[in-house]
Formats: structure tokens, C-alpha cells, sequence
């Protein structure tokens, strides 16, 4: 279960729609656009991604790292674990 403080980072990327890299706990690398946050069949909280006009869901406990790719006022990157 992720923190209250980084909740606040799901939102803002999804709010701008900010291209992301993130880095799950295996090690993979994921790039995608951020849509929104929902949660799964199995009631996992999930990140929303587009990629390629399709959409990724990733649980966000198997995120450790967020990277923002575009410049911006808000946040570059937020480690998760």
C-alpha cells in the first residue's frame, strides 16, 4: 500500500497527462503517456498508461521508480521503493 504523499505524484502526472518512465521492482522499463488510476479485477490500484494508443495497467505497488520526461514545474522523478 503506497503513501498518501505519493498518491499526490499519481494524480499530478495523470491530471497533466505527462509522458513517464517508470521502473518497476523487476527491473523493466515502461513508457507511456499517464491516463488515470483505477483498480484491477483483483482490487489492485493501478497506474493507467498509454502506449501505442492502447492502455497498460500497472500496479502501483510494483513501481519503483516514476521518471516524468518532460521538463515541467511539478516533479522529474519520485522513488517508490
Amino acid at each position: 500500500m503506497l503513501h498518501c504523499d505519493l498518491h499526490d505524484y499519481i494524480e499530478i502526472v495523470c491530471l497533466y497527462r505527462y509522458p513517464l518512465c517508470l521502473t518497476l521492482v523487476s527491473g523493466e522499463e515502461l513508457y507511456g503517456t499517464a491516463l488515470d488510476s483505477r483498480y484491477n479485477s483483483a482490487r489492485q490500484e493501478c497506474l493507467v498508461l498509454e502506449q501505442a494508443g492502447a492502455e497498460q495497467w500497472v500496479v502501483l505497488d510494483d513501481i519503483a521508480l516514476l521518471q516524468v520526461t518532460v521538463p515541467n514545474p511539478h516533479l522529474q522523478q519520485v522513488r517508490f521503493r
